[in-house]
């Protein structure tokens, strides 16, 4: 495990959080992580995805850069930051962060289709409501 990295094997909220993605992405759901400035947890692996394909850790750490471009962009905007989408060959990446609050929540999915993302955006605030906070790693 990499220097302030937690894989743990999904928290309290686990089940909840997962529901939410998976409702929305169906068998193209791939992975799923909260992450923090600090740590991050597994929520969510397929059985088919292995995770040492992928260095997790680095990829946590590349996305925190998203809580320094969020203010950022919240000071050129005049629309809140709310989320991304990064296309790769074959794999789509989904990072939101909630409003006031430094958590995130990263998930990839196949590339099989067209999904509407803003949905998802808006699905996963819901879920969090007023406590995003408890999405923070443990």
């Amino acid at each position: 495990m990499a220097a302030g990295g937690h894989t743990g094997d999904g928290g309290r909220y686990d089940e909840g959080m997962v529901a939410v993605v998976r409702d929305f992405g169906a068998s193209a759901l791939r992975t799923c992580w909260a992450f923090d400035p600090d740590a991050y947890e597994r929520h969510y692996v397929r059985a088919d995805v292995p995770e040492s394909a992928v260095d997790v850790a680095g990829l946590i750490d590349n996305e925190r850069y998203g809580f320094v471009t969020r203010d950022i962009y919240d000071t050129l905007h005049p629309a809140s930051y709310r989320y991304t989408v990064r296309g790769f060959d074959g794999i789509e990446f989904f990072r939101c962060f909630f409003e006031d609050s430094r958590v995130g929540v990263l998930c990839s999915f196949d590339h099989d289709g067209a999904r509407d993302y803003a949905r998802l955006d808006e699905r996963l605030r819901a879920f969090a409501g007023d406590d995003p906070e408890r999405l923070t790693p443990e």
